[in-house]
């Protein structure tokens, strides 16, 4: 198996080291372009909302652009929050973004947990399981040819044609986020693909999610890369890490007030502690690794099944 490299962006832009949203964006689409350029297969795009840094919120419309400025790049959701939206308005945003970039979407989805964001949309969180459940089988469902009727708790219409039709048709590939047992089920159910959102053990769910549902085949498994390589770690983390411990900090509080696992609360206390903001070279080997050393983690995750690795392409401000 060769390893994909993604780059991930969510044009966060953080008060205190702000641009103007028109240059952040116009910045953001050049970097992509470049990175297309130098070779990477894969652009992802990512979901928050009424976060004061100006996270994206919609990343369907991102995506529309990102696919007129590239000619090749794979554009990957990671991830659209399902429960938050319609599935039939997904299916066509999607459908359109894969027309304009003639067969290039890849499309992510998860379940949410901020609590706000639930809140907002009056959706009511305990029930997002089901929702996503539904939500992907009327995703496939809508970019099969011809009408389909779906009912469920949820949603429910009869002989709906969803049109255009993407290019790629219900071949679109449906990946889902997981970061427990129940969410990778469902992705081995249901999507063409993995997010793991967390350690290593989640690879060896999801293979046997798989073959508990039957499913044959390549797997398709996408894993965040957790350090970046740098000559000097030490020197990277005193340019960068302010940047990045923003940003740790930042999913630290979402991930520890929802509180869906045990380690999002002990995530939680660590970020309110401030515990590891010395500027020492253990926090710096945290993020930066040596070239070599970072080949090394890359062989084992390549051992694991990691099929796509995910990069954050910038760092907040």
């Amino acid at each position: 198996a060769v390893i994909e490299f993604g780059l991930i962006y969510d044009f966060r832009n953080p008060p205190e080291w702000g641009v103007p949203a028109v240059d952040l964006y116009a910045e953001t689409l050049d970097h992509i372009q470049a990175a297309e350029a130098m070779g990477f297969p894969l652009v992802w795009l990512t979901e928050h909302h009424f976060i004061d840094d100006g996270y994206l919120p919609s990343v369907l419309p991102a995506a529309a652009a990102v696919a007129q400025r590239t000619s090749s790049v794979t554009i990957g959701t990671n991830v659209l929050l399902l429960p938050l939206h319609h599935p039939l308005a997904v299916a066509e945003e999607a459908a359109v973004v894969d027309i304009l970039s003639n067969g290039r979407l890849r499309l992510g989805v998860g379940l949410g947990y901020k609590v706000e964001e639930f809140d907002a949309f009056q959706v009511d969180r305990r029930k997002r399981g089901s929702m996503m459940d539904e939500g992907l089988q009327i995703l496939k469902g809508a970019w099969a040819d011809g009408p389909f009727s779906f009912h469920g708790e949820h949603y429910s219409f009869n002989d709906i044609n969803v049109t255009p039709k993407p290019p790629q048709g219900a071949d679109l590939p449906l990946w889902v986020a997981g970061r427990a047992a129940k969410p990778i089920q469902r992705a081995a159910r249901y999507g063409d693909g993995l997010i793991a959102v967390g350690t290593p053990d989640l690879f060896e769910t999801y293979k046997q999610a798989l073959a508990d549902e039957g499913r044959e085949g390549p797997i398709n498994l996408a894993a965040f890369a957790g350090t970046w390589p740098a000559a000097d770690p030490e020197r990277a983390w005193a340019e960068m890490g302010e940047h990045i411990q923003y940003r740790g900090d930042e999913y630290g509080r979402w991930y520890g007030t929802a509180g869906d696992l045990d380690s999002d609360r002990a995530w939680l206390s660590h970020v309110e502690s401030g515990d590891d903001r010395r500027d020492d070279s253990r926090v710096a080997q945290r993020s930066f690794q040596t070239p070599e050393a970072i080949i090394t983690q890359l062989q084992a995750l390549e051992r694991a099944g990691v099929t796509s690795l995910v990069y954050f392409a910038t760092f907040p401000g």
